[in-house]
């Protein structure tokens, strides 16, 4: 019986492993979304005695959306926002994926990795390089427009709609430009080809071939950048203060910071923006599996080709540099002078550049605090990510079943909601418990919505590793565990590197989900930057959006020497 037992609990220990993961996954996932919505039918805040049940929150919310209240406003802003964000970022972002993969453009090289720099900093980095350019008051391009032309009104004002559309296009085209480079890498070029032999001048091939091929992946790129324009909080929530004008995601950020704090309304509010999230996400899903309907890559080989521009070469590299310098190089450098200013001024003030406000940064308790919370969390998450998407990577790709395939689905969950949504949700969930307010919170926070980076990028990595080398130590009389250890972790260290340094990036320039839930003990540099950028000290907002980006851009030159890693994203769906 003993020997019977052992037989049948070897039998069944995979199914075990898988169920207990999926359980495991299905508690952190599904608690914060849960208690979202236990939230918003309370009638007080988490813990409090006199709290009862109540539809007031969700009626407040979703009725208000046919009245004239906060409700409609809030998200007729949102969308109007999102809309030409998606439209304007998807149109850049192809444009600059064609001209990087499929033309003889000068530099081309060059500009694939500058198109990836936004990547290292946050959207706070935007906002205070087009706050200190664009002020109308003390904007630096207002005030050059003012003395070459000697106008009283300003040239340009990003604290307005067109200035919020266009700091978020900004932030977005690199978003864009990944999910479209690689297929765009991946095309088969017969058809371009075929179409230039018969007469197709570079327009009508284009127009006509490769744009319509590309649909598909265009969509998808536009219905996820949709969904995380839909979530932006910080460039939007910053910019539209001033002009009274409130997004979703920033009205539940207000709603869970005023004095008393409403948190179910901030609940209620968060169902609201995680169904308008869910249907951009629910269409992305059905045209990522309709994907094989736009296949141009085969079987057959084929050598990638390159488009002759012929005169129109300058003229793209032009446009290319002006996108490079508008998007990352001017904003970079209006950051990085206004940290160099101990005091704003309405002009250049070349004279005062100094260190003070770097000096202060070292001084201040909370810059310490935040900068050892921040590298904590970032590493924490970064290696809790890469550890269990490994085990999880192995699972979904080698052990095929239902249990599996609802695992990965669920890992997959959060990345479609907004970060002050899971923040409000993660907020109800463990209120009360040792995790409130502490560090320990928004790693748990970071672990749950960024996992799915590494079950995806690590089961990608595992698909390539052929099975039969894990048969052959088999044969040799390995054990799984030592077939793992010795065949599939050293072919896997590149992409764990990678899925590491994805992770931590994300981790050291998140302020979403952080801004809803840190404590006193457990701010974070992100966090940091955004109170200092509310309270009016951009000088300091500015060094330490500046300090930041050097972490994080020393990081990555230290993976790419140490492990080869380049600075890319992979799909996560």
């Amino acid at each position: 019986m003993p020997a019977r037992s052992a037989v049948l609990l070897s039998a069944f220990a995979p199914r075990l492993w898988s169920w207990g993961l999926l359980g495991a996954v299905a508690l952190l996932v599904l608690a914060p979304l849960g208690a979202l919505f236990y939230g918003a039918v309370r009638s007080h805040a988490p813990g409090s005695r006199r709290a009862t049940w109540t539809l007031e929150n969700l009626q407040a919310v979703y009725g208000g959306l046919f009245e004239s209240g906060w409700a409609q406003s809030a998200t007729i802003n949102s969308i109007t926002v999102a809309l030409p964000v998606t439209l304007i970022a998807c149109a850049l972002g192809v444009f600059l994926a064609w001209a990087v993969t499929r033309t003889d453009m000068w530099g081309r090289r060059l500009f694939e990795i500058a198109f990836l720099l936004p990547m290292l900093y946050s959207p706070l980095v935007g906002v205070i390089g087009w706050s200190v350019l664009a002020d109308p008051q003390a904007g630096l391009l207002n005030y050059l427009w003012k003395a070459a032309t000697g106008a009283e009104h300003s040239l340009v004002n990003v604290y307005s709609y067109t200035g919020i559309v266009w700091v978020m296009v900004l932030y977005f085209v690199p978003y864009a430009f990944i999910l479209n480079v690689g297929t765009f890498r991946a095309m088969d070029p017969a058809l371009e080809e075929a179409a230039a032999i018969s007469g197709a001048n570079l327009w009508q091939r284009l127009l006509k071939i490769t744009f319509p091929i590309m649909l598909g992946s265009t969509a998808a790129a536009a219905l996820f950048i949709f969904t995380l324009a839909l979530e932006q909080f910080a460039i939007p929530g910053f910019l539209g203060s001033h002009i009274r004008f409130d997004t979703l995601a920033y009205a539940i950020y207000l709603r869970t910071n005023a004095y008393p704090a409403d948190l179910p309304g901030a609940a209620a509010a968060g169902t609201l923006l995680l169904v308008l999230a869910a249907i951009g996400l629910y269409w992305y899903r059905r045209l990522t599996r309709r994907a094989e309907r736009f296949v141009t890559v085969t079987a057959r080989g084929y050598k990638p080709a390159l488009t002759p521009l012929g005169k129109l070469r300058p003229v793209l590299f032009a446009l290319c540099v002006l996108l490079f310098l508008a998007g990352v190089a001017i904003p970079l450098a209006a950051v990085t002078l206004r940290a160099l200013i101990p005091v704003r001024t309405t002009g250049l003030g070349l004279g005062a550049l100094s260190l003070a406000n770097f000096s202060q940064l070292f001084e201040a308790e909370d810059i310490l605090l935040g900068l050892r919370n921040s590298v904590y969390l970032a590493a924490g998450a970064a290696t809790v990510c890469a550890a269990l998407g490994l085990l999880l990577g192995f699972r979904v790709v080698r052990r095929k079943g239902r249990e599996t395939a609802a695992t990965d689905y669920l890992v997959a969950m959060p990345i479609g909601i907004p970060g002050t949504v899971f923040g409000v949700g993660m907020l109800w969930a463990y209120v009360g418990t040792p995790l409130y307010l502490t560090i320990w919170i928004l790693l748990l926070a970071f672990v749950t919505r960024y996992l799915v980076y590494g079950v995806r990028t690590l089961g990608a990595g595992m698909m390539q590793v052929d099975r039969t080398l894990e048969e052959a130590a088999t044969v040799a009389g390995a054990s799984p565990l030592r077939t793992f250890v010795f065949v599939n972790l050293p072919l896997l260290r590149p992409v764990i590197a990678s899925t590491w340094l994805i992770v931590f990036m994300i981790v050291m320039r998140e302020v979403s989900a952080s801004v809803i839930l840190y404590g006193v003990n457990s701010v974070t540099l992100p966090v940091l930057t955004w109170s200092y950028l509310v309270d009016g000290s951009y000088g300091i907002a500015s060094a330490l959006a500046i300090l930041q980006m050097l972490i994080v851009a020393a990081i990555v030159v230290v993976f790419r020497w140490a492990f080869g890693v380049d600075v890319k994203t992979r799909s996560t769906d």
